[in-house]
Formats: C-alpha cells, structure tokens, sequence
C-alpha cells in the first residue's frame, strides 16, 4: 500500500505549465472584436467635478462615457463589514465629489489601449479644487476640510475592543511599573506581480461573461450584480490563473465597474488592464496607522495590562471591509500571553489618499508588532531576557482551549516551544557561521504570534458585523473510470490548490493525484463562496469542505465494494486505485466500482446510483495558527543600511499537508515583512500626489536582499478542522514585521526606545543615529 500523500512534498502539479509560460492570465485572453478601455481620473486630491467635456474626441475613433452618464448606469456597491459607530454602508461607484488622486471619473474606449489614451487626453475636466487633507492631524483640527459632510466630522468609525476601560484602568493603577511607547506604522502597497485586469464580453441573450483577475469570482459577480442592477444568472465571472492578490484582489473596484457598464452599453468586448502606476496609486493600500502603546507590568516581568489608542489613516473612504483592519489589530492584540486586562481603542479617519483595503495580515502584523516591541521595550527595562520575559507570560501547552482578553478562544498549540525552538536554531546558526568583524552592528530579535485564520463560523461573522458567510462548498465526482473531478468555490492565486486539495482527496479515495482534477475559479460551475480565497481560510475552510465530502464519497464506495466482494464495507480498504478486503488480497478496482455505481446496477439497498458527494461545511471556530520568527539583522552605522542576515521560523498550521507549499508561502510572507519593515512606503506630499507612483520610487525588497529561510514545523492537528489543518498564509508577513524592528532595536540599544517608525530606510536609522545632523 502505498504511503498517505498528506505530509508529503509533492512538487506543484501545476508549475510546469507556469513556469514555461503557458499559464492563461486575463491579458492572455483575446475575443473578436475585442475593444480596450482606458480609466478617466482626477488629476487633484479633492475637489468637486463642474464640467466634463469630450467634444473633442472623435467619436468614430473612441467612445467616451462621463460621470452623468456611469452615474445613470451604476449604483452604490456594498461595506460589507460594519462596526462600531459606522454609519457609512454603502459608496457610489461614480462620485464627483473626488477625493484622491486617481480616482476614476469615466471612461474611453477605443481599438487600442492606445488609441483610447490618446482619446483621453483630449478630455477636458473641470475640477472646482477644495482644500486638500493629507495628514491625520490636520483632518482632526477644528474647521478641518471634510470629505464626506454628511458625517460631520473626518472621522468615519470609533471602535472598542477587550475589557472596558474601568477595569483596565484598575489593572493600570495597581501595576508597580508602566511604559509608554508610540509606533507609526507606514502606508504600503501590496504590489502583485500581476496588476489588476478585467474582460467584459455582452452576451447576445444580454447576459455577461467577465473574466477577471480576482481572488473571489463570486464577490465580484456580486459587485457588478449589485451595481448594474442584472441578474444573478445573467453574469458569469470566470477566474483564469492570477499572479497574486494579497487581499488586494478581493472586490470589485469602482474602475472596473466601469468597464462593466461601458461595455454593456456598447453590447461589445471591453478589456482594461491596469498599469503600474495605476497599481501603485489607485488599488487599495495598506496601514498607515499611529499607534499610542502603554504596558503594564511587575518589577519581575509579570505582563499586566496591555491599553492601545489607534488612529489609521483610511484614505479617502470605505472599501468593502470597512474598519475590519484596525478591529483585526485590536482584537489580535493579546497574543500568546496571559494578561489580566487588553483593551484596544480605534478611530478610522478619512484623508484625500487613496482607500486602504485588505492586504496580507489584514491589520494582525500591526498588532504582533505593537505588542511585541512593546515587550522588548520591557525587558529592556528591566534588563530581562527577551525571550525569558516572553516564556514567564505565555499561555501553557495544558491551559487549551484559551479565551483571551479579546474573546478569542484559541484551540491548542504549544507557544513556548515555538519560541524555545526558534532561539535554539538562530543561536545554532550564529555558532556555526560567525558574523564577519566588518564593523557592522549586529542584533537578535524576536516575534511571537497567535493567528487567527479560516475566518468563520458564518453566525460568528453575523454577530461581528461582518457580512460574509464563513463556510465553503465542496463537490467530489468520481467518474466512470475511477478519475475524480473536485469543483470548489476557493481559487488559487499561487497558493498551489491543484496540489493540495488532490493529495486531501487522494488520500480519503484511494486514487492518485494523477486522477484528480481541481475546477475553480467560474461562477457557473463552482459552488458559491462569500468570502474567497483570503483570510488564511482556503485549506482550512475549502479543504475542510473537501476533506469531508471526500469521506462522505469514500463511504458509498466502501458500500458499494462490499456489495461486489461480500464482505463487511467497514472492512474495505481505499488504496491503490482500489477497494481491497482488510487483511486479504480480495479486492475490485475503483474503476469496476464506480462503472456499477454510475449505472445503478446491484446497488446495496438504501444507496443510490451515482458518485457525487457535495458537502457545505461551516467552521464551528476559526483556527489558530502561532509562529515565532527570529532574525539577526546588521546595521551600517555610516549609511543606516540593514541587511537581514539570518532568519528563522518555528510554525504550527496543524497538520501540514505539504511541507514545501508551506515553506514557499512563509518565504513570501517574510519577504513582504521585510519589505515593509526596511523599504516600502506610499508617500503622498502636502497637495495629496503621490509620490511613489513607479518601482523606482516604491523600493520593494529584490531576492539578494532576502536571506536563506529555516522554517521548522510543528504540525500539531486543529480539533476543529476535517484534516487538522489550520490557516497560514498570513503568517510569515505578521511575524516578520515585529522580528525585524526588534533586531534593528537590539543590534542599536543607545537608540532603542527611539525606533517608532517603519519603515526603518537607510535614511531614518541614520538619523537615529545622528540626531545632532538633523
């Protein structure tokens, strides 16, 4: 019998055809009579729309459609994650009330995307400027400019989260010691390879078939419905193979509904493919929060109290998560530390910057990092190790299941391995290769973190404000011949799902994966799914799904097969592309069974004909995955240029379904939180223009600027989860932020206290270094 594929590191079976460039993304799609659109935008940061004039373009050369017109054809989409005061629930697709640089106000289309640049520039927009905000200060003054009046103020959300202020207050007051810090954390993009694109071909029924690079098709099939007011059944969203999300993927954005509306108008194909600069100045961004840190504690290191005040810069409105991001900070905030209060208090205010979205994390590497700096600022303090201060606080191995100061009951882990594991393998690696005498400062840091992942159940979502549903739909067919089709809402955007969900389902069926198909990615085929893939949910959520609807197909075969040997079908064993009596070499092929199933004939009594199982699981809990991260950075003292030296991860995501999957997602996760923590920040000046708007002016981190990964895995089963499994996409980006900043702090104790501000440039350690220059 052959070994269980889970556990095993099978290469992707999708790869080859990637890597030799035969993967099929939105820009490879090409229709007859295919047109191309380009995006009108503001040019300004606020302002109101008074005329909108295309007289001059040639009306046989390119088609243009202004405000008015897009207003009349498209309508509010949806904030679908509402929380503490908000009131805002709905944002027009088409506003002329603009509000940052880039905002779309129409749309040309034209044989070309050049021709329609060109059709564009012709367009003339009178825009009447109102004063810009750009800074969180200046959209909190007295008479401050407001961009949504109807508000009455520039702040859109206040949100509370954990204890209540009395009690945490209490806890404050009795702490023999209490330190205070400030963190501001820099604004990102979350930059994938791929920008986003989308194809509009009308149907002659009226229907629409879109195919767009997106991490959920049905959100976005939900977004148009709910914009252009068609029906459910008259679009089909299709998903071809994405070059990245990040979360930035998740909904349809206003520049895309456009495209919608444009080309239902012209009852022809429309294509938009959005460039880099549009990546970098109009897709949802990320962060850019200030954070007010306090800490209380015991003269020997007992953690107390935890009170953090947030202000996140939200750009210039609501997108689809509303204040979901900041609510993930605080509610993540406790960690895997035992404290007696954690209270967290948040305030969304708007700007003329773009709008921040979801992006890898999802507001949960801020809270690893506020916590996290703000533990080594302890121990710094009270000249206790870091890594011991941390061991004396942290919830035991036999303390599960753990409700934290937030009401996040964690399922089970072991942290203080993780985090003894991790200091054993970076201090190993140091012994082994020692840092060469170059004059360089050098320093150990640490990050430690709990994960909440596969988002669900769907009432705790509900209860939350937040409407999605929480659970996914998995459909397992065995065909004639014994090969077996999977069709799953989730799809990937190389997270490798055609790999994973074949070796979950091989494993239940007795099959190869050679006999598996995944179908993904195509609203008229694949079960619904609210949420996608994000949120860490795909294999712990989608797989689960599969897990069991794959059992549920293993035991009409068993029945089946014992019917055809005569015997007891709990005695079948599945392997081997056969079902085979325990014990004995009495065995039929799974494709006879499936021949005798698929026709009806002799089937047991009480089982019907066929091989369709198709299960909707939803989460009775999210998952908790953990991590630590330990990093050795080294820091030039004349330059303030870092470089990351060594990095170590120590992660539990339960049972790991294949390792080296896993390892490539950390690498991916510990580069962005590299990137973010030394190099990448959106920067607007004092008008609200962004000044990052090209790859030479966002600095994300290259592969020699990223050290060899050790990732160790401690694969301990969520008793939640079919299959154990827990979520981990997110992880290597929420451990690697705080990681990195401590061991910049540590390798520069004389500055530690001052290190507040990511990201950590060249230029800002310098001036850390030197204040006296400047």
């Amino acid at each position: 019998m052959t070994a269980p594929l889970v556990g095993q590191r099978i290469p992707r079976v999708n790869d080859a055809r990637l890597l030799r460039g035969a993967g099929r993304y939105v820009d490879d799609i090409e229709i007859p009579g295919l047109l191309h659109a380009a995006i009108l935008r503001s040019p300004i940061a606020h302002g109101i729309v008074r005329n909108f004039d295309a007289s001059e373009v040639d009306a046989d050369l390119a088609t243009v459609f202004g405000p008015d017109e897009l207003a009349t054809r498209l309508g509010d989409v949806d904030v679908l994650w509402i929380l503490g005061d908000q009131t805002t629930h709905h944002t027009p697709v088409i506003d002329k009330h603009v509000r940052f640089v880039g905002q779309p106000i129409g749309v040309v289309v034209a044989a070309s995307r050049y021709a329609a640049e060109d059709a564009a520039e012709l367009v003339r927009i009178d825009i009447e400027p109102l004063p810009p905000v750009t800074d969180l200060d200046v959209a909190l003054a007295v008479g401050a400019a407001l961009l949504h009046p109807e508000r009455g103020s520039n702040v859109l959300v206040n949100l509370e989260s954990g204890d209540t202020a009395s009690h945490t207050d209490a806890v404050f007051a009795r702490a023999p010691r209490t330190l205070r810090t400030s963190i501001t954390i820099g604004r990102v993009a979350g930059l994938a390879m791929e920008t986003r694109g989308i194809i509009v071909d009308p149907q002659p029924d009226g229907a629409i078939v879109v195919h767009t690079s997106t991490q959920s098709a049905h959100a976005v099939r939900d977004g148009i419905v709910e914009a252009t007011g068609l029906a459910q059944h008259r679009v089909r969203v299709i998903t071809p193979h994405v070059g990245g999300g990040f979360g930035l993927k998740d909904h349809a954005y206003e520049d895309e509904l456009c495209v919608v509306a444009a080309a239902i108008e012209l009852r022809k194909p429309v294509k938009w493919i959005e460039d880099r600069f549009e990546s970098l100045t109009v897709t949802t961004q990320a962060r850019d929060e200030r954070h007010d840190v306090e800490i209380a504690f015991t003269d020997d290191g007992a953690l107390l109290g935890l009170r953090v005040h947030s202000i996140r810069n939200t750009g210039a409105q609501l997108t689809v998560f509303g204040a979901g991001p900041l609510f993930a900070c605080l509610g993540t905030l406790p960690g895997p530390y035992k404290w007696e209060a954690v209270r967290g208090v948040g305030r969304l205010v708007c700007t003329n910057q773009a709008p921040l979205g979801a992006y890898r994390g999802f507001g949960q590497t801020q809270a690893a990092m506020l916590r996290e700096r703000a533990i080594d600022l302890v121990a710094r303090e009270l000249a206790i190790d870091p890594v011991e201060l941390r061991l004396r606080n942290m919830i035991g191995a036999d303390e599960f299941p753990f409700t934290s100061r937030t009401f996040l009951t964690y399922d089970n882990g072991d942290y203080a391995y993780s985090l003894r594991r991790s200091r054993e393998l970076i201090e190993a690696d140091i012994a082994a290769r020692p840092s060469p005498v170059d004059g360089r400062r050098r320093g150990v840091g640490y990050c430690t973190y709990v994960q909440l992942a596969g988002i669900g159940p769907s009432q705790v979502n509900h209860f939350i404000g937040l409407l999605i549903g929480g659970y996914e739909t998995s459909t397992v067919r065995m065909e004639r011949d014994g090969t077996v089709r999977v069709v799953v809402g989730v799809s990937p955007h190389g997270q490798g799902h055609e790999t994973t969900f074949a070796q979950l389902v091989a494993d239940r069926l007795g099959v190869a994966m050679d006999d598996i198909e995944l179908l993904y990615g195509d609203t008229d085929l694949a079960p619904y799914s609210a949420y996608g893939t994000a949120a860490s949910r795909s294999i712990a959520v989608g797989g689960g799904s599969a897990v069991l609807a794959s059992e549920q197909l293993a035991t009409k075969l068993r029945r089946v097969a014992g019917e055809m040997l005569e015997a007891n079908p709990e005695d079948i064993v599945l392997a081997d592309r056969k079902a085979t009596v325990a014990g004995t070499s009495v065995s039929v092929p799974l494709a006879d069974i499936a021949a005798r199933a698929l026709q009806g004939f002799a089937m047991p009594a009480g089982v019907d004909p066929g091989l369709t199982a198709t299960i909707c699981y939803d989460p009775k809990s999210a998952t908790f995955s953990y991590s630590t991260h330990a990093c050795e950075v080294a820091v030039d003292t004349d330059t303030g240029v870092v470089e990351v030296e060594r990095y170590v991860v120590v992660l539990d995501c339960g049972t790991v379904v294949n390792p080296t999957i896993v390892e490539g997602q950390v690498h991916g996760g510990v580069a962005q939180g590299i990137g973010a923590a030394l190099l990448e920040e959106i920067v607007y000046d004092s008008n609200g223009q962004p000044q990052t708007s090209t790859l030479l002016d966002y600095l994300a981190p290259l592969s020699a600027t990223i050290p060899d990964i050790t990732v160790e895995l401690m694969g301990i089963p969520s008793p939640y989860t079919p299959g154990g499994m827990k979520g981990m996409g997110e992880g290597g980006t929420n451990g690697a932020f705080g990681c990195v900043v401590n061991a910049i702090a540590a390798a520069l104790p004389e500055v530690a206290a001052s290190v507040d501000r990511t990201p950590l440039s060249p230029s800002r350690v310098w001036a850390l270094l030197h204040p006296e220059a400047t």
